[in-house]
């Protein structure tokens, strides 16, 4: 038995053209029904009907595979690294100023107003629904974007809200107060 030295896969290497012809390869099987429904119009028989939209609707998998053969284990170790460093870079939690902490709570807070109006004091807004809906849609978008703000130290306030034995600790300087 002959052992032979195997290149060791470096996952941060460029794939090179074996990538974009996956991906291209990958991106054109999404086309390929539409491409099929266009085609089947130029025909009268019922026969190329079926045989265009048959041999469209089955080319669309077959491509999705073989992408993933033409891209190889080298790719999916790439795009597993830059992912990997993608996912890292705009999870981990950073420090963010004054300013934007209370703008991010100014926006967190916000958004519970109209639902109380709408609750309580639904007369002082219009009799319109899609207002309402509006108005709704709205308030959780700006919810949402507050959570983003604030940043990661406060997803970790947030989530202690639901452990139970998450413990508070200030460590606030008292010459500042």
């Amino acid at each position: 038995m002959i052992n032979h030295p195997v290149k060791a896969i470096q996952a941060h290497d460029n794939p090179g053209i074996r990538f974009y012809l996956g991906l291209a390869v990958f991106v054109a099987s999404f086309f390929m029904l539409p491409i099929g429904l266009v085609l089947k119009g130029f025909v009268a028989s019922h026969f190329w009907k079926g045989f265009i939209l048959m041999t469209f609707w089955l080319s669309a998998p077959m491509m999705k595979i073989s992408s993933v053969g033409i891209l190889g284990k080298p790719t999916y170790l790439w795009i597993k690294y830059k992912m990997h460093h993608v996912y890292h870079n705009i999870t981990k939690p950073h420090q963010v100023s004054r300013m934007r902490y209370n703008i991010g709570l100014f926006l967190f807070v916000i958004p519970f107003i109209p639902n109380y109006i709408i609750s309580f004091a639904p007369h002082i807004l219009p009799e319109s629904m899609v207002i309402h809906y509006i108005l709704i849609i709205s308030a959780d978008i700006v919810f949402l974007f507050s959570l983003f703000v604030l940043g990661g130290d406060f997803w970790d306030k947030l989530r202690a809200l639901f452990v139970y034995t998450a413990k508070v600790s200030f460590n606030e300087d008292p010459g500042k107060l």
